[in-house]
Formats: C-alpha cells, sequence, structure tokens
C-alpha cells in the first residue's frame, strides 16, 4: 500500500499525487512541490493523497542553473 499524506501535512517529496476521495468517486491527479501545505480537498473525511511519481523541483537539479 502507498504512503498515505493527508490534507495540511508539509510535502516533503516533489511530484505527482493521487487525490483519493473516500467518499466520492474517482481520483485525480495533481502535482505538490516539496515545503507545501498538501491543499485541503472537498472529498470530505478520508481524503488523502499518495505519490505516483517523485520529480526535483527545477531549481534544486544539479543540472540546471538557476539564472542568477
Amino acid at each position: 500500500m502507498a504512503d498515505q499524506h493527508r490534507p495540511g501535512e508539509i510535502v516533503k517529496t516533489s511530484g505527482i499525487y493521487k487525490v483519493v476521495r473516500e467518499s466520492a468517486e474517482g481520483s485525480f491527479e495533481v502535482t505538490c512541490v516539496e515545503g507545501e501545505h498538501f491543499p485541503p480537498t472537498r472529498g470530505g473525511k478520508g481524503a488523502h493523497y499518495e505519490l505516483l511519481h517523485a520529480a526535483t523541483h527545477s531549481h534544486k537539479h544539479s543540472e540546471l542553473g538557476s539564472g542568477d
């Protein structure tokens, strides 16, 4: 079972997350960025996020310049 993250928690890994809503049908994917909070959902109790694909934020990637 995938790690589950709740709305309001701090995102520890940037990437694409699946939003799973227990009280509503279907799920969808969103991008969440490290250091930000997982946003609230309209799905009610039991809604959570599951990491599908981690990705390094562009400003932290060693192969990309900061532009400064």
